[in-house]
């Protein structure tokens, strides 16, 4: 009898806390006296969500309590919230996610909860047990999309476990660029299931392998040169033309279609198409030209690729032969040529041009000029320093310069090395008092006036292009390289207050190293094929303060002891910070293609 009645308040406990706010268990002690009017909650904070979510609940409405419970424990987590969840989610028939707020209650509201809470609790953890289980989803790769049962369960990685219904459930993973994963899991009442979610990467093309018969073949797919026979590769699907060709060689195209993830095969035969080139002089002499490249002196035979063939041939105090000819596969182009000689009136003949294609060089002398300061303490720090007025112009210098490099049509590569000097004088004016009031460094009045010298030289590897036609060529380069300069410094200061004092100060070289960049622009006049006189402009830019040591080393600072009796004190003066750049017009000799 007992233990019915003890059932039967358990039922009733549950039946009160499914259908009222969790605070209705308990009762606060009335106020002792009456109390100033409260103000209504502000929307949206924890006790108007949880003041609606008991009102929903009572009405039956879980799907509306649920979603105001749990607004409530995103404002402010609370056991009214976390157990108002559960039910909400058990009402619901969503006994998984129920069962797991429900252990959230145990883990963080143990200690708060009332013992018809904690019973109720207790049973339906018991009682969902028997219709629940644990799910592992583990998923090869980070930010896929996995469903459960049609449903989004979240973006990998997922929670270790997730409580889910007993029975079949589905596993649906995605990501763009993989295969999508579907597998089925069986949960068994308080088991544990697991479901593990290899996403392969998805085939989006299609894999050929070609091969010929007979000589080596340009594979072509399309039209494009892909490679040399034997060749593999990946192409989209669809259709494709595969076709191959050498200089003296073609295969018949063939007509493709392929799927993503076909593997195919395919032979090319070659079939020859090489035509015949076969010139001579009549007496032996004379340079040849095939198509723009200097091949032989009196005869050249070679096998050509069908097409439109050049022949030029050149000797001095000759006219110049020059012929174009279209030859069809496996002809034959047979000529001995007789060079007529220029009559004694007559001009010079003109050479061959030669190809923008070999080694290529230059050296010169250029001038330095300064852009945007050297960056010196009078620049930047000038009423810092307790000076009326500085006086600081760019610096001015020169310096010899040469390349050296192979090109290609238009483009070549080069190693530049670079000697340039560079100096420049800046005053300082002190009357005793500076702009910003009686500074230490401002007095006495003076007079200094700084002697910046630096060498150095740089080197760097450079890109450079060239267009040009027979008595003129455009150039441009430019590249990144590295940079070191050497600097000295002299100060003389000459007081102004009467007392006629004087010091000179030359303080040990200073150093630095930088990366560098150098950007040239030119133009060739041609003296002949392989020799030009350049005029251009440089640019040349380092970095003062481009490392550690160069930025401590350059902040010199006059010794106490500099001069006796009476050394006029100054505060540390940096040579150089900051970009160094300088234009540099130039002028120079230039030979090669």
């Amino acid at each position: 009898m007992v233990s019915r009645h003890r059932r039967l308040l358990v039922h009733l406990v549950a039946v009160a806390i499914a259908t009222a706010p969790t605070s209705a268990l308990a009762q606060p002690t009335p106020p002792a006296a009456p109390a100033a009017p409260v103000p209504p909650p502000a929307p949206g904070s924890d006790k108007v969500e949880l003041n609606a979510a008991g009102a929903a609940a009572r009405s039956k409405d879980w799907a509306g309590a649920l979603t105001h419970y749990q607004a409530a424990m995103q404002v402010v987590p609370s056991l009214r919230a976390q157990l108002g969840t559960g039910d909400s989610l058990y009402q619901l028939g969503r006994l998984g996610e129920s069962y797991e707020a429900y252990q959230a209650v145990q883990r963080d509201y143990a200690t708060k909860l009332a013992p018809a809470e904690k019973a109720l609790v207790a049973a339906r953890l018991k009682e969902m047990a028997t219709k629940t289980g644990w799910l592992s989803v583990r998923v090869s790769e980070a930010g896929a999309q996995v469903d459960l049962d049609g449903k989004a369960m979240g973006t990998s990685p997922l929670p270790a476990l997730v409580r889910v219904a007993v029975g079949s459930h589905e596993v649906h993973a995605t990501k763009d660029g993989f295969a999508p994963f579907t597998a089925r899991a069986e949960v068994v009442a308080d088991g544990q299931a697991a479901v593990e979610a290899v996403l392969a990467a998805e085939v989006t093309q299609a894999h050929i392998a070609v091969h010929t018969t007979g000589e080596p073949l340009r594979v072509l797919v399309d039209g494009v040169d892909v490679g040399a026979t034997p060749w593999e590769g990946s192409v989209s699907p669809g259709p494709h033309e595969m076709s191959g060709r050498s200089s003296t060689a073609t295969a018949i195209p063939q007509q493709i279609s392929v799927k993503a993830g076909d593997h195919l095969g395919i032979d090319l035969v070659a079939a020859a198409t090489a035509a015949h080139l076969q010139i001579r002089s009549s007496d032996g002499k004379g340079v040849i030209f095939v198509d723009g490249v200097m091949r032989a002196e009196g005869a050249f035979a070679t096998e050509v690729s069908p097409g439109p063939h050049n022949v030029i041939v050149t000797r001095e105090g000759y006219e110049r032969f020059d012929k174009t000819s279209t030859l069809a596969p496996r002809d034959t182009w047979a000529e001995t040529v007789t060079l007529k000689q220029v009559a004694a009136t007559g001009g010079e003949v003109e050479a061959a041009e030669r190809p923008i294609e070999g080694t290529y060089g230059s050296f010169g002398l250029t001038g330095l000029f300064g852009v945007g300061g050297q960056g010196t303490e009078l620049e930047t720090n000038c009423d810092t320093l307790g000076a009326m007025s500085c006086e600081t112009p760019s610096p001015i210098g020169g310096g010899l310069f040469g390349y050296f490099g192979y090109t290609w049509n238009p483009v070549g590569f080069e190693l530049f090395v670079a000697a340039s000097a560079d100096a420049v004088q800046q005053k300082a004016h002190f009357d005793g008092k500076g702009k910003t009031g009686a500074l230490p460094f401002a007095i006495p009045a003076r007079d200094e006036s700084f002697t910046f010298l630096r060498v150095g030289g740089v080197a760097a590897l450079r890109v450079r292009a060239t267009f040009q036609t027979r008595r003129i060529r455009g150039t441009f380069a430019a590249g990144p390289g590295f940079s070191y300069k050497e600097m000295i410094m002299k100060r003389d200061a000459t007081a102004t207050d009467g007392t006629a004092r004087q010091n000179s100060y030359v303080p040990g070289p200073v150093g630095y190293a930088s990366p560098a960049v150098s950007v040239e622009g030119a133009i060739h006049l041609r003296a002949s094929g392989a020799f030009a006189v350049s005029l251009g402009l440089l640019v040349l830019v380092d970095n003062a303060s481009s490392s550690t040591a160069a930025a401590s080393s350059t902040n010199q600072k006059l010794a106490a002891q500099n001069q006796f009796p009476a050394p006029i004190a100054t505060p540390g003066y940096h040579l150089a910070s900051g970009p160094q750049v300088f234009l540099g017009p130039f002028i120079g000799l230039a030979f090669g293609p």
